[in-house]
């Protein structure tokens, strides 16, 4: 707001030069900021972004959002989603339907839920699951956490040799094992992806629902929840 009335002060000729402004992951940005970018680049803009996919509690932008800031623009809907199987996109959208999405016509495993009685039992089914990607032909698998805190703590105790931990610092991504978070995650894929403490106790809220469905359509082949105790009810039969 207050870079908004700043511009109204002050002149924004500054980036008339500019010939083409894109922007990615529109959900993410508030009608205040799409107001601060209509002011300042007067050049023809790309918008791109999926509004299932917001992060951001104070962002969650559609479509329709950005057309009453840009009356002119012209919107354009893509449908084709081309990263996952059609059994992944088929399990996500029992976390977040989108009635219009059409996937690409590629099969692989069914999405698993893996159930411990315990964290220690967790943390050992993941353990096997690391191991089990060393010997698939992947070449990445994603370990996608809902907080920073809880990827920091998984890959402490992983205390493995080769597995990354992406984060705000340290955002350099390589091939092999990475823990991350769903928010880091977004715009990047892997072959394989674990979501872990995919409880009902993690995963509850709204926000929750958003960060849950952004870490499984990160999948391209295959993906495998674990969770301690009951699974999130987003992902109830």
């Amino acid at each position: 707001m207050f870079a908004l009335i700043y511009l109204r002060l002050e002149d924004s000729s500054a980036y008339d030069h500019v010939k083409h402004l894109l922007v990615d992951e529109m959900q993410d940005y508030t009608p205040v900021q799409y107001a601060v970018l209509s002011r300042v680049f007067a050049c023809r803009k790309t918008i791109l972004g999926d509004s299932s996919q917001t992060v951001n509690p104070y962002g969650a932008s559609s479509a329709e959002t950005i057309e009453r800031v840009f009356p002119q623009a012209e919107v354009v809907k893509l449908y084709r989603s081309y990263r996952s199987t059609i059994e992944i996109t088929t399990f996500a959208q029992r976390i977040t339907p989108n009635p219009d999405l059409i996937p690409l016509e590629r099969h692989g495993p069914p999405p698993a839920v893996a159930r411990y009685a315990s964290p220690g039992e967790e943390l050992q089914g993941i353990r096997q699951l690391l191991a089990a990607f060393q010997g698939s032909g992947y070449q990445s698998l994603g370990v996608i956490c809902k907080t920073q805190r809880q990827a920091a703590a998984l890959h402490q105790a992983l205390a493995t040799s080769g597995v990354q931990l992406l984060t705000e610092e340290f955002t350099t991504f390589k091939e092999g094992i990475i823990i991350t978070t769903a928010h880091l995650a977004k715009g990047l894929e892997f072959d394989e992806v674990v979501v872990p403490f995919a409880s009902a106790r993690n995963y509850k809220t709204e926000v929750d629902r958003r960060m849950l469905y952004v870490a499984c359509t990160r999948a391209m082949h295959q993906l495998t929840l674990t969770c301690s105790g009951e699974a999130t009810p987003f992902v109830a039969s």
